[in-house]
């Protein structure tokens, strides 16, 4: 993926997806009947997600660009159900990809990376050959800074799960994940690095949980959510109106003026569509999201809204918006409750959740293929060990006693 592009990940999405679908021996179903056994509401919030953003795509403004992005979506869901089915047959499948992940993303994404950032870009000029003498190391290597945001936590988890020298490539992939992100100090990856701060407060979260009494775990759980309900009716209210004024004249500090006028569009988007929004990836082809913002030579959506919870809003509606957010916040609420019962892959999970949703608040388009594909791809490594491990305490207790 960093050698041919994001978009090169597209292609080998559909076929596994497909020859799961048409084989019985890919445990596909079977996982998908064991998930609605154990978590009925869960599989029926995500059900019913996808079927109120099918109707979505159907109503929007470009259907067939809608609803391609609706079926690649519901087909990257698909493989990350099937990863998990294929990995949880065998532990051995489990560290096998632990360790491919382990090494590889240290040895080419981060030394790599680190290595031509801050060292000498010697080892870029591989890269050059393919992508032309003009690829500048920075900017190529920025949108992966996310990316290992996200691998880290599944990495550290692994280390120690694997152990030997495993455990020391996951320590040294810290530090060295944190000078990638600081992009030499240039173009930090403040996405990225609030990702990596969300998957930590996200931990810190559910082991405080842990030492509450049931009556108590309640009070912590409301007053974030009231938090950060009060935080979004201020950000939003204290956003520009299109069209926006020449001189920057923000009555927030934070974020900058582009991006406030960006989810300030946005915003209008929902209030005009608030039930069916204007269709999965179709927000920059409304009259006026291709126009120019006064005094910046930059559009009022380029491309998409860099926050998916304005994107999933403006595009699917604020239904599709609570539906995924029920859904979203139901898994969470399963995973921690697994991370708190001693599961160390649930808590890699509930970490890289926290990476992924919170890096998502301010970067790619949520629709992305490929920024799909990695999530779907990692979860799929502790959910599967998790799967494996619920099978082994089902056999033991089905086991006669002598």
């Amino acid at each position: 993926m960093v050698v041919f592009g994001r978009a090169s990940i597209v292609p080998f999405v559909a076929l596994p997806v497909i020859i799961g679908l048409c084989r019985s021996d890919t445990g596909f179903f079977r996982m998908i009947q064991e998930a609605f056994r154990r978590h009925r509401f869960l599989v029926m919030a995500v059900a019913a997600t996808i079927l109120f953003w099918l109707a979505s795509s159907v109503a929007s403004i470009d259907p067939v660009k809608s609803l391609s992005t609706w079926a690649r979506t519901a087909a990257i869901l698909a493989l990350g159900v099937m990863l998990t089915a294929f990995l949880s047959q065998s532990k051995r499948r489990v560290d096998l990809a632990l360790k491919s992940l382990t090494i590889s993303s240290f040895g080419l994404l981060l030394f790599y990376a680190v290595f031509s950032l801050y060292i000498h870009p010697a080892p870029f000029e591989l890269f050059r050959l393919i992508k032309g003498p003009n690829a500048i190391v920075l900017q190529t290597l920025k949108p992966y800074f996310s990316v290992s945001a996200c691998i880290l936590p599944i990495v550290v988890w692994a280390g120690f799960r694997l152990g030997s020298f495993h455990k020391w490539i996951a320590l040294f992939s810290i530090p060295l994940t944190f000078l990638l992100i600081y992009g030499k100090g240039v173009q930090p990856g403040l996405s990225a690095a609030f990702g990596v701060v969300a998957g930590f407060l996200l931990v810190v979260f559910f082991l405080g949980l842990k030492f509450l009494p049931t009556y108590l775990a309640r009070t912590p759980v409301l007053l974030i959510f009231c938090t950060a309900a009060a935080g979004g009716i201020y950000l939003i209210d204290g956003l520009p109106t299109p069209p926006a004024a020449a001189i920057p004249s923000s009555e927030l500090s934070f974020p900058d003026w582009h991006r406030q006028v960006i989810w300030g569009f946005t915003v209008e988007v929902i209030k005009s569509a608030p039930v069916l929004g204007v269709g999965p990836n179709a927000i920059n082809l409304l009259p006026g999201a291709n126009e120019l913002i006064p005094g910046m030579n930059q559009e009022y959506i380029p491309s998409h809204p860099h926050n998916w919870l304005l994107e999933i809003g403006a595009e699917t509606g604020l239904v599709g918006l609570v539906l995924f957010v029920t859904a979203l916040l139901t898994a969470l609420k399963t995973l921690g409750a697994l991370a708190i019962r001693q599961s160390a892959a649930a808590w890699a999970a509930t970490a890289l959740f926290g990476a992924f949703w919170g890096s998502s608040l301010a970067n790619f388009s949520i629709w992305s293929a490929w920024w799909l594909v990695v999530f779907a791809a990692l979860l799929s490594l502790p959910l599967a060990t998790m799967v494996g491990e619920n099978k082994k305490i089902g056999a033991s207790e089905m086991r006669p006693s002598c």
